[in-house]
Parts: C-alpha cells; structure tokens; sequence
C-alpha cells in the first residue's frame, strides 16, 4: 500500500438538505486579489512605429525598429527634431530608391552578401568606436561616390580644336595632381588638312564666377517642376574649365592657333607617358607605316620616338629639355607591339614580333629576350625594373628577370592567354599583377599561387581588341572601355563593379580615366570619359 494518501477535498458548498449558506474561501495574505474596477487597455504599438528605449532600455533615445537605428532625443531648438513615422519611412524610400537605381547590373557574388555603400555617419561612427582603420573609411568613402556616378555627365567640354574635324581619342592620361591631361586624338583628313594624329596637354583650372553662377543654375533648375525642366547638360558647380595649353614656338603667322605639342602623320600603334627623371617627362610613342620595295612586296617599318613634354615637366628644367638624351627615335623593320618605360634601369622596352628588346638611353645598349616567338601585346616593368611582364598572342603571360644572362623565363600564368593590359600593383600588392585579355574578364593574379586568379571582375566586354584600361594611382579601383560602349569600374579589394556608364556610339573606343585631386584639389573626384570630339566629367559626390 503506498505510502501517500488521499485527501479528499473539502468543499464549502452545502450537502444534501443541510440549510446552511455558501461561505466564501478563506483569503491569505500572499494571494492577490482582482480588483473589480476596468483596466484600462494597454496601448499597442505598431512593428514599424518608433517608440523610447528600443531593446536596450536606453534613455533619451528613440529606436526605429525598421532601420534599426537610435535618434537621440533633445530639448535644443537649434537642433534638428524628431521625425514622425511617416518622414522616416519616406527618407529610407529615398535612400533605398537612390542605391538601387545607381546600382551596376553586373556585379559579383559578394556585393550582394557585403554591400559597399555606406553612409558617412555610419562610417564615421565606426572610426570612433574603432571597428574600422582611416585607410579602411577612406576605401569605402571613394567606393561610395562611384556608386553614386549620374550615368549623365556633369558637364560635357568640347575638345577645343575647331578648326579640326576630330574623329576620336586615341589616348587619355592625367596627372597625379590631377591638374593635366595629356590626350591624342585622332583628327580627320580635309579638304586643308591631312588625316593625322596631334598630342595635347589640357589644364584644369578654376575661372571667374563660375561656382557661383552654376550653383545659381542649378538651384533654379531645380525648383522648377519636373514635368516642365528642360534638359540640361550638367552643372559645372566645381567651377573646372579644361582649356588646352599654349605651345609657343615662336611662329605667329598661322592662319589658326594651334595648340598640339607634336603630330604623328603614321597610324599609332602604342603611346606612354615617361617619366626620365624627377624634373623631365616624356611621351614614348610608336608608329607604323608600309613601305613598297624594289620587288613590289610591302614591308612594314615602325618608329619609337621619345620626345619631352614641356608642360608637363618642371619649369626650372625647361632649359636641359633640349638634351640628345629626352629625344631619341629608333628604327625597326617589323611590327613593334607595345612600348614601356623601365624608370629604375634607364631603358625603352619593345615588344616585338617573335622577341622581346631592351634599349638603355644611357649606355645606347640593347640585348634582346625570348618571348617563345610570340607576338608581345603588353608588357609592364615591376617596380625595382628588374622583372618584366610579357602579355603573348596565344599564349600564358611569362614573368622574365633581367638579371639573368639567359634563360630569362622564370614563371608564368595559367589560362591568361592574349593579355593586351598588365600592369603590377606595386603600392598595395608587390606580388600581384592585373590583367585584361580577349575573354571579357579582368583578372588579379599572384605569382606565388600562378594557376588560379586571385580575384576575377566579370562584366566586362571586349572582341579582340585593345581597349582602354585606366587603374588609379592608389591602386584603389580599376576601369576599362568596353567594346559595347560601356565604361565600367571595379574595386580591387572585393572585385565588385562600383560603376556602368553608357557613352555614345562613335567609330573609335572611348577613354576613361579616374582623378581622386581632380583640378589640383585634393579629395576631389571624377571620372573623365573621352568620346570623340568631346570629354564628358562626371563629378563623383556622396
């Protein structure tokens, strides 16, 4: 029999025919009593209505549960107040509105896990805390205004040339301080001129009223209704005019000013900026044209010419320009593909045929290395100028040394094949070289693991050809002119495509080139975009 027994409860309703009366249940001291009086009902808060405390009971701040953010409250007029439901929903539209329709159609895996856009209040209060670096803040920062590149320029600068028919630009370059642009266009052949190329030097500067005036403009044209704008060419509210420099030499009975610092009468085949020494730049250039022979077969023939840039050099030099040394031309017999400048050995590189050639200004040696007998499209010196990188024709990019008396070759990569761009990341990444090639991809590879890419940018689009492909100087992003007309840009750190702009269809391929100080200014950048007779800025702002 179990331990436990039974209780039977008693009730305290009467039994049976018992008269007595229902007594109530006795009342402790530790039970609670309800009370008879109507509670009033609690109020109930929405899901997406911002309400005090949020879920960490913090005081004096009011927490919106859609954007998870924290507004701290304030009794200062001068301050900004609180906003009702309704503003905040309309600023997030706006804001979510504004990062989808500037976001890039083509973009990689991880842009969609790890987005770069961010705001600068949420950057700034992460160097605060410390969850970030300047370095890391300032990255995100530039990431941020590609991001917001208008696919519609700025402003459009008519390449200041009118008495020439221009056909198209055939390279674009600036300067580090952004105050220079060195361009070669193409100029058509007339009834009074020749079809031929010209060299200009563009400087970037700030005239007159020209913030205030567009700042005007713009501010007008924005208080008028939609519906009923007109169309705009973009605001120059920078206030930057690009104007051609002046190449006095002395000749004033011209017809027309010219301001072109040389021409070329033969078809470019490759063009380079060199930079001899700290005081003197050059432009490194090579030609081709076809010569009949006694026997009738034609034969090709190409020219190097290095020639200095006044403008771009520094004025207390201008008298040593005239040097033997800042102007050579050499010949060659055959087709020369690509041409660069090795600043630490003093030397021209030539890419050529079936072979690759090295030419010393000082010592006017030259020896010659194997490229497996295949055509040099690109190559690229490392920084010591001790390496260079070949791109062949059907064949791996070869890594050769050139301290080596022979077997130059010392590495290759697999599958980068037909590399018409290399260029070596000297700044963040000395082991890393960047790539470009007829399959639409951009690559980033590293010698030490050289059969697989570290990092590969897809979207872009190229048909055998050689295309423009612009990397910064802080090796921070990378551009490149597709043949479908597009101009797109990627980070380097994470491979995303930050930028997709459309430019008008023309017969040559557009140049791009990005400036982080653009007009001397630092922090100040742009995206310069040449399309035939015309450069169109678009100004890069969070």
């Amino acid at each position: 029999m179990s331990r436990y027994r039974f209780r039977k409860a008693r009730s305290n309703w009467p039994m049976g025919n018992d008269d007595s009366r229902w007594e109530s249940p006795p009342i402790h001291h530790n039970e609670l009593v309800t009370s008879s009086e109507p509670e009033e009902p609690s109020p109930v808060r929405q899901e997406d209505q911002p309400y005090e405390g949020g879920p960490l009971n913090w005081k004096g701040y009011m927490y919106h549960p859609k954007t998870k953010k924290y507004f701290k409250m304030t009794n200062d007029p001068s301050a900004p107040q609180g906003f009702s439901k309704l503003d905040l929903d309309r600023i997030e539209s706006a804001r979510e509105a504004k990062f989808q329709a500037n976001r890039p159609r083509f973009t990689s895996g991880s842009f969609v896990k790890r987005p770069v856009f961010k705001p600068i209040t949420t950057l700034m209060d992460d160097l605060t805390l410390g969850r970030c670096t300047i370095g890391r803040m300032e990255r995100h920062i530039h990431e941020s205004r590609l991001l917001n590149c208008n696919p519609i320029p700025s402003f459009i600068i008519k390449t200041p040339i009118e008495h020439y028919s221009i056909g198209g630009c055939e390279y674009l370059d600036v300067s580090e301080n952004g105050d220079r642009i060195v361009g070669t266009f193409s100029v058509n052949q007339t009834a009074v001129t020749q079809k031929h190329s010209a060299v200009y030097v563009f400087e970037v500067d700030s005239i007159g009223d020209t913030i205030q005036s567009e700042s005007e403009r713009r501010e007008a044209f924005e208080l008028q209704p939609i519906r009923s704008r007109p169309t705009s060419k973009g605001f120059n509210t920078l206030g930057l005019t690009v104007q051609p420099m002046l190449n006095d030499d002395g000749i004033s009975d011209r017809q027309f000013q010219d301001y072109a610092v040389t021409r070329y009468d033969s078809f470019i085949v490759d063009q380079t900026i060199a930079r001899i020494d700290a005081d003197v730049t050059c432009m490194l250039t090579v030609t081709a044209s076809d010569r009949i022979n006694r026997n009738g077969s034609v034969s090709s023939y190409c020219t190097v010419h290095l020639e200095p840039l006044a403008e771009l050099s520094d004025p207390e030099a201008l008298s040593t320009l005239s040097c033997p040394i800042y102007s050579k031309c050499y010949n060659n017999k055959g087709n020369i593909w690509s041409v660069g400048w090795n600043a630490p050995k003093m030397s021209i590189g030539f890419g050529m045929e079936s072979c690759f050639r090295m030419e010393n200004l000082l010592t006017e040696r030259s020896f010659v290395m194997s490229s497996r007998k295949r055509n040099v499209l690109n190559h690229c010196f490392s920084g010591d100028g001790n390496l260079v990188f070949m791109g062949l024709r059907n064949d791996n990019l070869i890594k050769s040394d050139l301290r080596m008396n022979r077997d130059h070759i010392t590495g290759q990569l697999n599958r980068a094949t037909n590399t018409t761009f290399v260029r070596v990341l000297d700044k963040s990444r000395p082991e890393s070289v960047l790539t470009e090639g007829f399959d639409s991809v951009i690559r980033m590879w590293d010698f030490r693991w050289p059969k697989k890419p570290t990092m590969e940018m897809q979207g872009h689009r190229n048909n055998c050809n050689r295309l423009n492909v612009f990397c910064d100087k802080e090796e921070r992003f990378v551009f490149a002119a597709g043949s479908d007309g597009y101009v797109r840009g990627w980070s380097l750190s994470s491979g995303d495509m930050l930028c997709s702009i459309k430019t008008p269809s023309t017969q040559m391929f557009p140049r791009a080139v990005y400036s982080d100080c653009w007009g001397g200014r630092p922090a100040n950048s742009a995206l310069i975009v040449a399309v035939g007779d015309s450069m169109r800025v678009h100004s890069l702002e969070l």
